[in-house]
């Protein structure tokens, strides 16, 4: 409000109100904020962000992190950003097809990893199986982050690398055939890792074909002994020797643990006298929906596939014996036409 004296001079009274309305729209806002659960949170969030925003100052992986949250939030089951560990990466899985990704940026030997274990893939037939059963028993009881002192994926691989290096090398030394029983390799690999293995002073190797090293060697001690965590497993970067794969994975004690148990329990359905069970390989492997779904259909396929060729087989000998049926009948009439 203005009013004017005798002397011209303004006075102004400011309105208070306009302020107020302010103040307590504010404290409304914040109220509903507080009232909004944490997934509501979250949903706010992505909704109002801005991947645009040149102010953010985000890392590459940050970045991606947040694209996929604004571009694909529709799809994901799973989106994390881990980037206080030793190698960062993206970890997200595809709702519609249940497929969990990891991606890392700037890693100069991601490739040649790749390139490195194709070819292990191509020379060892028994390391593709091994890989798939070992990473799900993993995964399935939470030990596959490195960044929560788990096995990844490379240092599994790595693991059963070696695992078949000292296998073949054993047998070709000692003439003894090598077999390639599925059952028996995993058996064999959780005594190995779960009974015999001492990961406090042993350190793994897969160069030059595979072999051990003393952790507390001259050379070896700085790199793949860790004081604070001497059970952490100490495994050589193939193509870099002064890096420790298996530094990461401090819980060794209680995956060497997991390894033994399962070995306990494979062994009581394969040991006389044995447990009986449905699956043997389920007792370790809790079986999904899915897993049980292809099961289905792979037994009703090797059904079909019975049936077809016994089928083909039954036809065969019903054609065969319709051939000697009318050869016999030919025979037959041959003989009565020359004695008549």
């Amino acid at each position: 409000t203005t009013s004017s004296d005798d002397d011209g001079v303004i006075d102004v009274d400011v309105d208070d109100t306009d302020s107020e309305n302010e103040d307590d729209s504010k404290e409304k806002d914040q109220e509903a904020t507080r009232e909004l659960t944490e997934k509501e949170r979250e949903e706010q969030e992505m909704e109002e962000y801005n991947i645009h925003d040149s102010t953010m100052n985000l890392s590459p992986l940050a970045q991606l992190g947040a694209a996929l949250r604004t571009q694909w939030k529709d799809d994901l089951s799973y989106l994390e950003v881990v980037e206080n560990t030793r190698v960062p990466i993206v970890k997200f899985t595809h709702g519609p097809t249940n497929i969990s990704v990891d991606i890392c940026i700037n890693q100069e030997h991601g490739r040649n990893a790749a390139e490195l274990m194709k070819r292990f893939l191509d020379a060892m037939p028994p390391l593709k199986p091994l890989t798939f059963i070992l990473k799900y028993f993993m995964a399935s009881r939470g030990l596959n982050e490195p960044y929560s002192g788990g096995c990844g994926s490379f240092a599994v691989q790595m693991m059963i690398v070696s695992f078949l290096q000292h296998r073949e090398r054993h047998s070709y030394n000692y003439r003894i055939p090598n077999t390639c029983n599925l059952g028996s390799l995993l058996i064999e690999f959780f005594e190995l890792y779960g009974m015999d293995f001492n990961f406090l002073t042993t350190g793994i190797s897969v160069r030059s074909d595979g072999f051990y090293f003393p952790k507390g060697a001259k050379g070896k001690k700085d790199i793949f002994y860790q004081p604070s965590r001497a059970f952490a497993m100490g495994m050589e970067n193939p193509f870099d020797i002064t890096a420790d794969v298996g530094r990461p994975s401090f819980r060794m004690q209680l995956i060497q643990k997991s390894f033994e148990i399962a070995l306990r329990v494979l062994l009581s359905h394969v040991a006389e006298p044995a447990v009986e069970t449905e699956s043997i390989l389920a007792a370790i492997l809790p079986p999904t929906e899915e897993m049980k779904e292809r099961a289905t259909f792979l037994k009703q396929s090797v059904i079909e596939d019975q049936l077809k060729k016994s089928g083909a087989s039954s036809n065969r000998a019903n054609k065969d014996d319709q051939d000697a049926h009318d050869m016999f009948c030919s025979d037959s009439s041959s003989d009565s036409d020359a004695s008549s």
